[in-house]
């Protein structure tokens, strides 16, 4: 398993952008930018009132995905699928560290995005999905299996 985690980890370190499904009355899919903690706590800044934001509000139980789009369909699937639980960050400590770990996967908006704008704003929030289960699919890695599957406790 420790060959998954760290396969895994890899992947998910060298990417940032992430499709989240949430639902309420009825499904839902948007596409965020994370950052990623060693314990594969992700971190999104988003508006907790968008369609995402309000599902999450009644119900966190949540999938993701994160895949390179560029994959051919003649080429071998290669990405992760993911479930968890995914809730609003309210610790002053967490906020600082998922805000510092979403700048670091994704650079260049440090000053528009700042602790005092997520403090302060309606319509900016720090969420952590603490996921369940990662499933990486990569035929390179794992061969005709196809994927390497981890169960992590939330």
């Amino acid at each position: 398993m420790a060959d998954i985690k760290t396969d895994i980890n890899t992947f998910l370190k060298s990417n940032n952008i992430l499709t989240l499904a949430t639902h309420g009355q009825t499904p839902w899919a948007c596409t965020l930018y994370y950052g990623m903690d060693e314990d594969f706590h992700m971190y999104l800044v988003t508006d907790p009132e968008s369609e995402h934001g309000q599902h999450l509000k009644t119900c966190n139980d949540v999938a993701f995905c994160i895949f390179d789009s560029h994959t051919k369909v003649t080429e071998s699937k290669f990405g992760v699928q993911g479930k968890g639980k995914c809730i609003i960050v309210k610790n002053i400590g967490e906020i600082l560290k998922g805000l510092s770990l979403w700048h670091r996967f994704n650079p260049g908006v440090e000053q528009r995005i700042t602790l005092d704008m997520v403090k302060k704003a309606l319509d900016t929030k720090i969420y952590k999905i603490e996921p369940s289960y990662l499933k990486f699919f990569n035929k390179e890695l794992y061969g005709a299996k196809e994927y390497g599957a981890i169960n992590l406790h939330s």
